[in-house]
């Protein structure tokens, strides 16, 4: 940036050197014919050196404004890919109840169209903004030295100038940050349906989805339209100002010149310093309409800035867990106040695959949140070995943990990317054990590039049963003592079921395994089945045979 700055100073000087070639062949050649240069010089040669200053000042101003601009954009993208990793990595790291509540598109709008404005506004404007200003305050100088009233008439408008570009430009901002909003809330419906595509195919939606879509790009649209208007507003009344001000300076420089009070080559100077004083100024008042939708897409991104990420720190490291899994009084309701848990209590030995079923709205997956601390709950404990989960380091606490979600959640990359992101130390062996252990390793071995084939977004060339099972795989390949589950059995076919639940069977063998399930899956043959109903445990049943009551370790409360 220092050399940018440099660079900005020394095109400044030669923009104050513009006018002088032009007041010497007027006072020195054209208006003293017959009289000798104080000089020495011939008529020619002052003529000859001006006319190459003339063509060398425009030459070195453009060489140097390349140098400037390249300059600037080298350090301006660099500062951008560190402001977008920043902010791309804050949004990883804040609660998930941010995410539940924001939509993914205006996230992304932020992330990619908002940083670049913040860029602008960082750098290439900002630059703009102080050597325009500086060019300005030393031609308002100079002017004042050759001719002070002059001056004091050319900077007359200015006062009008600040206020109406101020005025202007807050209400830019304003515009701004709506047309912003509505753009993310129309990339957050394009998301959204092309996520969907399947349902909005399947319904013959793509009309509506389209329409829906269009207005909410018509809002952005609009605001879009009545910010191009301000800045129009804002650029007219920059050049009413500045050609009443020259009008003035013509007008006040042409008496003083008939009056004798200054010669004919010092009004050509300064007419040209009044015209290089404006001009800067009408740049300044187009860089301010930037500024101001910077300003507000600056705005946008400090708002995520702000929202206070998940504490990572806090806590010990937590050690390799028997599995031991107790949850006691759990109670936990939503922003909105519906109660999700009521007083949920129950206790798994180590190693047990235990089954937890219920209707929607039962609570299940919000105990699968909250046991990988994705929520707080709002009073109870989850004990694990006896500790409080709260007792460790958030990391290192989910790195005990495998995870399968109930959507097919695959990545676009390659099969074996897709499972190295359970575990991205894993080896070939470990990786191919696991994919063994989720039934899929022939499945993958089958594909044209086996572990190395490109998956199509979130595993579109590979069937329900399929994904299901790579995603067992990134859990396996884990080698977590807690295996949580979210409807591993749900919208398969009766052909994949038993495929799935023999996976899970062979995975679980020696961790504690949680299935979330609207019912019994029998398939699974699970050791505990917990029912919940209403956020409440309606019923527990124990179906391994021990030698005697006293070890009985699931209760309901």
């Amino acid at each position: 940036m220092q050399r940018a700055a440099l660079l900005s100073i020394m095109t400044t000087g030669l923009e104050l050197a513009r006018p002088w070639p032009l007041k010497v062949v007027f006072d020195r050649v054209l208006l003293a014919r017959g009289t000798a240069d104080p000089w020495g010089l011939a008529p020619v040669t002052v003529l000859v050196l001006a006319a190459v200053a003339t063509f060398l000042t425009p030459l070195l101003i453009g060489t140097l404004n390349v140098r400037s601009t390249v300059a600037v954009a080298q350090v301006g993208r660099k500062a951008t890919t560190r402001i977008r990793r920043q902010v791309f990595e804050h949004l990883h790291r804040l609660h998930f109840p941010f995410h539940q509540s924001s939509r993914t598109g205006d996230l992304l709008v932020r992330l990619m169209g908002d940083v670049n404005m913040v860029r602008d506004l960082l750098f290439a404007s900002w630059i703009n903004v102080l050597a325009r200003g500086a060019l300005v305050l030393a031609t308002a100088l100079i002017m004042v030295v050759l001719d002070p009233l002059l001056a004091l008439v050319a900077l007359a408008p200015m006062p009008l100038l600040v206020i109406g570009v101020g005025r202007s430009s807050r209400k830019l901002k304003e515009v701004t940050r709506k047309q912003r909003r509505r753009e993310g809330d129309a990339a957050g419906r394009a998301a959204e349906t092309l996520r969907q595509i399947r349902v909005v195919k399947a319904y013959a939606a793509e009309g509506r989805a389209t329409e829906q879509f269009a207005t909410d790009a018509r809002a952005g649209e609009r605001a879009g339209v009545k910010a191009a208007k301000l800045t129009a507003e804002m650029g007219r009344l920059t050049e009413t100002l500045t050609g009443a001000g020259l009008a003035l300076v013509l007008l006040v420089g042409a008496r003083r010149v008939l009056a004798g009070s200054l010669s004919p080559g010092d009004l050509l100077v300064v007419m040209s310093y009044a015209r290089s004083l404006y001009k800067p100024l009408n740049k300044i008042s187009g860089e301010g309409g930037r500024l101001s939708k910077a300003g507000a897409c600056a705005e946008r991104l400090l708002e995520v800035l702000r929202e206070p990420p998940e504490d990572t720190a806090r806590g010990r490291p937590a050690p390799y867990f028997h599995g031991e899994v107790i949850v006691r009084d759990l109670h936990y309701a939503y922003p909105t106040g519906v109660e999700a848990l009521r007083g949920v209590s129950m206790e798994l030995r180590p190693g047990t695959l235990a089954l937890v079923c219920g209707a929607n709205g039962s609570g299940k997956s919000t105990l699968l949140s909250i046991l990988l601390r994705l929520l707080v709950p709002d009073r109870g404990l989850v004990l694990l070995d006896g500790q409080p989960v709260e007792a460790f380091q958030l990391d290192s606490y989910r790195e005990r943990i495998a995870y399968v979600p109930q959507d097919a959640l695959l990545f676009g990359v390659t099969v074996r990317e897709n499972i190295l992101y359970g575990r991205p130390s894993a080896t070939d062996a470990e990786v191919e054990q696991a994919a063994r252990d989720a039934m899929i390793h022939d499945v993958i071995a089958a594909l044209p590039d086996g572990y190395e084939t490109e998956l199509g977004e979130n595993g579109a060339s590979l069937s329900g049963g399929q994904a299901r099972r790579l995603m067992l795989a990134r859990a396996a390949v884990r080698a977590a003592p807690i295996l949580l589950l979210d409807e591993p059995l749900a919208g398969l076919d009766p052909a994949a079921r038993p495929l799935v639940a023999q996976a899970i069977r062979r995975m679980s063998t020696g961790r504690t395994t949680i299935v979330v399930s609207h019912g019994s899956d029998p398939e699974l043959e699970p050791d505990v089945i917990v029912r919940l109903g209403e956020g409440r445990v309606e019923a527990v049943e124990d179906r391994v045979r021990r030698p005697s009551p006293s070890s009985e370790s699931v209760t309901s409360g």
